[in-house]
């Protein structure tokens, strides 16, 4: 858990930013609170909070002086300020001088959650805490709710249905879909997927109906809301202005894209499936708007049906990944080639382009498998692809990433997931003098994404990276400080610690006594 100092002058924002979000569920914890920036300098040596939050205008020592004392003593302690209109410029500076992030009163709690995430490798460590949250049942939950979207009429959707028709009778399907903007093509997929983790959870904290809902991930990692409504009234009044509010968010602080396009089945629950695809089909539509009401009819033009990657495709090639039978998705993409073959709208190359690839970069991310790993480092499957100059050379350069990626598979039967927990342990070990040491090292050392590394170490060794690699270094430090005459400086430095008074922090926090006490208590 990261823990968290909250400073405010006024008790009823302390009380606000106390009770606002689920800390825990994000992976953070509030360990104290001040009432001005004297209080909170104070209180620093006992707490070692991982993240300050702060208002600048406080009385004794304001935010910005709070902060730069802040990262003269505690240079890894991060901050957030919080601020008002007025106080903009100075929370600008503020920025500039090293301060994290700012917010600006009154603000959206997810902005304040996405402004937290943002810090070192907060999002990483979210997710890490919800691996123990998820299971089994949650994963077959999902699966079964994507089967209605992806296949129809089966025996098995008729339960579904029935199972959503006990829990309102008036459907609304809503997909969104996540994606870098113009501004921002440095985020990496498994970035993104980490974030979309976050938007989910978000979301279920905004959505209020007259009714229930599902939410699950489509194998393009699209998030899936299938609304069941109590009423027609309380569908027809259904706005998704928490979409609005949510993609306004994500593009102003993390610069990505959020489209949500809902509307009414025409055949009930039935009929999820069939509109589902027609979702799909509108959103590949060039649009600035985030949200799509498709109840509302377009002025001017009806809907174009732009040929794309159809349902089936999607779920048999997601199989073939899942089962490594790269004959299969060979045929299943040369089928596809064939069929976009009759259309000659210019768009149709690149909806099934972007459909097949999805499926392929969803599967690696997934399995825990790096995609330049794979590929090579800098692959881009954007630039692989929209070089090539002919429809039959896009065909065979899918099927041969999709063969690749089968077979880097096949050849990795010894990673399992105590190897892999075993193999970073031991790297740790190796590497843990080096200042730069990183989960992003380890991940590229053992060609393995760093979810599945996260998830994969804290199932085996019931503890997170983070924490072995701190204790580790801490067992080190003091073995050094007990059995030999070294000065601080250089244990730390030999532990990992390019700076002293904070590998100092570090060992108190973990042993409760500074190392400075345990060398005086062996004079």
């Amino acid at each position: 858990m990261n823990k968290i100092m909250i400073v405010d002058d006024m008790p009823i924002f302390l009380e606000y930013l106390r009770g606002c979000i689920d800390w825990n569920s994000y992976g953070f914890e509030i360990c104290c609170e001040a009432h001005d920036g004297k209080e909170a300098l104070e209180k620093m040596d006992e707490f070692l909070p991982d993240v300050v939050l702060t208002d600048i205008t406080m009385p004794y020592l304001n935010g910005l002086e709070l902060s730069e004392k802040i990262m003269q003593n505690y240079p890894d302690t991060s901050i957030i300020l919080i601020t008002g209109n007025n106080e903009f410029e100075y929370a600008r500076k503020a920025v500039k001088i090293g301060v994290c992030d700012y917010i600006v009163k009154p603000f959206e709690k997810e902005e304040l959650i996405l402004s937290l995430l943002k810090l070192q490798d907060n999002i990483g460590k979210a997710v890490e805490n919800d691996i123990e949250k998820e299971s089994q049942t949650d994963n077959s939950e999902q699966e079964k709710f994507r089967q209605i979207i992806y296949s129809a009429g089966s025996v098995a959707n008729e339960e579904i249905y029935s199972e959503l028709n006990d829990s309102g009778k008036y459907p609304l399907l809503a997909v969104c879909s996540v994606n870098q903007n113009a501004r921002n093509f440095r985020m990496e997929l498994e970035q993104i997927m980490n974030w979309e983790k976050m938007f989910v959870r978000m979301l279920q904290g905004r959505i209020e109906i007259d009714g229930t809902y599902r939410l699950f991930n489509d194998y393009e990692n699209n998030i899936v809301i299938i609304f069941s409504f109590k009423t027609e009234e309380a569908r027809a009044a259904y706005k998704g202005y928490e979409f609005v509010d949510l993609s306004q968010i994500i593009k102003n602080q993390l610069e990505l894209d959020m489209l949500t396009c809902f509307g009414v089945p025409e055949n009930g629950y039935e009929g999820i499936h069939d509109f589902y695809e027609k979702i799909l089909v509108t959103m590949a539509e060039k649009t600035t708007e985030s949200v799509i009401d498709m109840r509302i009819p377009k002025t001017g033009k009806e809907f174009m049906v732009k040929p794309q990657i159809s349902l089936n495709a999607i779920m048999r090639l997601n199989h073939d990944l899942e089962t490594l039978q790269d004959d299969d998705a060979a045929k299943t993409i040369s089928d596809i080639w064939e069929k976009m073959k009759e259309s000659s709208l210019p768009m149709a190359d690149i909806n099934i382009l972007s459909g097949a690839v999805g499926v392929l970069m969803t599967n690696i991310i997934q399995s825990g498998f790096s995609i330049e790993a794979i590929y090579g480092k800098g692959f881009s499957p954007e630039k692989e692809l929209m070089s090539l100059k002919t429809r039959e050379e896009m065909r065979d350069k899918i099927i041969e990433l999709y063969r690749i990626r089968i077979n880097y598979q096949k050849n990795k039967t010894d990673s399992k997931s105590h190897n892999i927990a075993v193999a970073a342990k031991e790297y740790i070990e190796e590497h843990y003098a080096d200042n730069g040491l990183s989960i992003a090292d380890i991940s590229e050392h053992l060609l393995v994404n760093q979810t599945y590394l996260r998830r994969m170490f804290k199932a085996e060794m019931d503890m997170t990276l983070q924490e072995y690699m701190t204790q580790y270094r801490m067992h080190k430090a003091k073995k050094m400080i007990l059995e030999t005459d070294e000065k601080l400086a250089e244990i730390a430095e030999n532990v990992g610690y390019s700076d002293v008074s904070y590998f100092s922090n570090c060992f108190k926090k973990f042993y409760g006594v500074s190392p400075r006490s345990m060398q005086n208590k062996l004079l």
